[in-house]
């Protein structure tokens, strides 16, 4: 299964000019776990709902005087619509981040998430059921040749 079998093509997102509150705002208001930083019509950094919480109790101001930048993750982790589950998944263990921004060239077209991913897990497994029905039938087949 691609990536862009299971993003979300509706990105939550807000300016870098953006306070944490505006952040928090936008997400509760897209019903989104994050929302991107864009800078210059492109991402520039994410915020997570973690990242807002964390700002409020570690710098005790109010969320809107902290700016976005100051707890966004940057640079983003991206990948391709066309990568695999498999490797984005790979990509989260291995960069520690539970969402990526899908980039095609150099636009921003979606994000995958962990959640995205386990939600498809049981289409994965039936693909690779597949699989390895059509391999045993092809070397079935091949045999009676």
């Amino acid at each position: 299964m691609r990536v862009d079998d299971i993003m979300t093509e509706e990105v939550a997102t807000v300016e870098l000019g953006s306070s944490v509150a505006d952040c928090a705002r936008t997400m509760l208001r897209e019903g989104a776990g994050s929302v991107v930083v864009m800078a210059d019509g492109g991402p520039a950094g994410i915020v997570t709902e973690s990242d807002a919480l964390r700002a409020g109790v570690a710098s005790g101001k109010p969320l809107s005087a902290v700016p976005a930048r100051a707890v966004m993750s940057s640079p983003i982790k991206w990948i391709r619509p066309d990568s695999t589950t498999r490797v984005a998944a790979e990509k989260m263990r291995e960069t520690k981040v539970k969402k990526l921004v899908v980039v095609d060239g150099s636009e921003m077209v979606g994000i995958v998430t962990a959640t995205d991913i386990a939600f498809h897990l049981s289409d994965v497994a039936r693909g690779v059921g597949q699989m390895i029905e059509l391999k045993d039938k092809w070397e079935s087949d091949r045999r009676f040749r």
